[in-house]
């Protein structure tokens, strides 16, 4: 019967499987919607802690409630915070100690030596669980004997840098996993047993059938629990030795949102993930994901996985120094880019120059020969349609002339506006202390002032080139104590380039401010400064200014 429902369960999972839509999209939404509520689903974990904490205050003087509700705050803590785990792991084994109950003792032992070598802390286990005896164990502590002495020898084995220490730990590791086989093997639909199972097959390539003992994990498990992220991150496992990266990153993603969702801090998926991401070049992926995997190792405080993720953090920086690379790139070619534009854009303002010169020259001919050749009418007629049509071309050419401007202002602009996205970006990433190394906030102040005072400098010069005679025909247009003198040549102050951006016909101030770096108080209060030196009245001031540079 008990093996009929198992494979029921197991039949059911492997339908809702067949069902399942593996788009990673949906996945990346809810991962990035869980990580912004990781303070919600911290604060909700201390405050369960908190009432255990309570619950253990009213249970001082009974060392045995007292044992038993440190294994509930255990067991919270276990992959919370490692500090946490050991202080209540240490008080259990106190309060063992002074009851003389060895089995409690024992028990403290194994799963502190278990903590140990989750943390890094290999020798200090080793020697735990060497102290204990196999053969002086209560039966009932075997089975959590055997496991411990599985994780313990096989972790430090995997991490010995000796050949000879490595062999002899992976020796007792598999050891102890067949003793763990034959205590485990009277239930074969408990998760334990089908977690072992799973781990066997993995191990000697038989992936279809570490599938199948992952599905009828998942089959006894919800997708709320704990148990059921670290069942999905051993399912990308598979997938991964099988060289399929999509259904990796699939189940990748279901561990890291059940673990970020359950204020798991010990978290192999998401530095996992933020590696394979990396390696596809999804930099700005990889980089969240790893600098919210530091923050929960940091809270959990192991050296081993803080080392752990420093190599891929490395990697994701390295990716990251390319993608900046590639971006100051295509960064230089735009500016060579506004560079041709800017001499397109003298070169047009030349051209404009000499077709005025020579249409004033026209107009007189013209003016002279309609007083001395009136019986010339019909020709005159001619003469006046060509000029009409030279007028047209003048108007032409004006407006290409600012259509230019506008699109060399739009291209400084945008340039800018990318650069301080970028610059923000860095900033937030040295906020978080990655890379304190790589950029400092003064050096990217210093970068941006240098990129906005060189755009200030190319917009005076190419807007000089075409009016050399704003600033005075501007100054002209004011009372003599208003008057604005320029530092030096062919550089405006920021007043004459308000009105040089008005002049060429951007009059919003929100506009005038954005490619300023002003705020749009800031650029009201200039123009009414400015206008209030005015000879002519405040309203017609600005109407004058537009047609500075205008043929009379």
């Amino acid at each position: 019967m008990k093996h009929a429902i198992s494979l029921l369960a197991f039949l059911c999972s492997c339908t809702i499987a067949l069902g399942e839509d593996y788009d990673t999209q949906p996945l990346f939404a809810q991962l990035s919607a869980a990580i912004d509520s990781i303070p919600e689903y911290d604060a909700a974990h201390r405050k369960a802690i908190d009432g255990l904490k309570q619950r253990l205050s009213l249970a001082s003087g009974n060392a045995a409630e007292e044992m038993r509700i440190n294994n509930l705050i255990i067991d919270a803590y276990y992959k919370l915070s490692y500090d946490s785990t050991r202080a209540y792991l240490d008080r259990n084994l106190q309060l063992a100690r002074e009851l003389g109950d060895a089995g409690q003792t024992t028990e403290m032992l194994l799963r502190k030596a278990r903590l140990y070598a989750k943390a890094g802390s290999y020798l200090e286990a080793v020697s735990m669980v060497q102290k204990l005896s196999e053969d002086s164990l209560n039966p009932n502590l075997r089975q959590l004997y055997y496991d411990a002495c599985r994780d313990v020898y096989g972790e430090a084995g995997h991490y010995s840098t000796d050949a000879d220490i490595n062999a002899e730990y992976s020796r007792l590791a598999a050891s102890y996993r067949e003793k763990l086989h034959s205590e485990l093997v009277h239930d074969t639909t408990s998760l334990d047993y089908l977690a072992l199972q799973e781990t066997r097959a993995r191990n000697q390539s038989r992936y279809e059938d570490a599938l199948m003992l992952n599905d009828r994990q998942m089959a006894l498990v919800s997708p709320e629990e704990p148990r059921y992220s670290e069942i999905a991150f051993f399912r990308s496992w598979i997938y991964r030795n099988q060289g399929d990266r999509r259904m990796e990153k699939y189940w990748l993603l279901k561990s890291a949102i059940g673990d970020v969702r359950n204020s798991i801090k010990d978290q192999a998926s998401l530095w996992t993930l933020a590696n394979l991401l990396s390696e596809e070049g999804d930099v700005e992926w990889s980089y969240r994901l790893i600098r919210t995997s530091q923050d929960g190792l940091s809270y959990y405080n192991t050296p081993l996985r803080n080392l752990q993720s420093v190599n891929i953090l490395s990697m994701i920086d390295h990716n990251y120094q390319l993608m900046t690379d590639h971006q100051n790139r295509q960064l230089r070619w735009s500016l060579i880019l506004i560079s041709i534009l800017a001499l397109l854009l003298l070169a047009a303002a030349v051209y404009v120059f000499l077709q005025m010169k020579r249409l004033r020259t026209a107009h007189a001919q013209l003016s002279e020969a309609h007083a001395q050749l009136s019986a010339l009418n019909s020709k005159l007629s001619t003469f006046n349609f060509k000029l009409q049509t030279l007028n047209s071309q003048l108007s032409d050419s004006n407006r290409i002339k600012e259509v230019y401007i506008g699109r060399f202002l739009a291209l400084c602009s945008a340039y800018m506006k990318k650069m301080d996205s970028f610059r923000s970006t860095v900033l937030k990433k040295e906020k978080s202390g990655q890379l304190a190394d790589y950029l400092s906030a003064q050096r990217m102040r210093e970068m941006k002032d240098k990129e906005v005072e060189e755009l200030m400098d190319d917009f005076d010069t190419a807007f000089l080139n075409i009016i050399p005679t704003f600033v005075d025909d501007f100054n002209a247009l004011l009372k003599p104590e208003g008057r604005i003198t320029p530092p030096k040549e062919k550089v405006l102050t920021t007043e004459l380039r308000i009105f040089a951006l008005i002049r060429l016909g951007i009059t919003d101030s929100s506009k005038i401010a954005e490619f300023l770096h002003y705020s749009v108080h800031t650029i009201y209060n200039y123009r009414s400064t400015v206008k209030n030196s005015a000879l002519a009245a405040r309203d017609e001031f600005e109407d004058q200014v537009r047609q500075i540079g205008n043929p009379v």
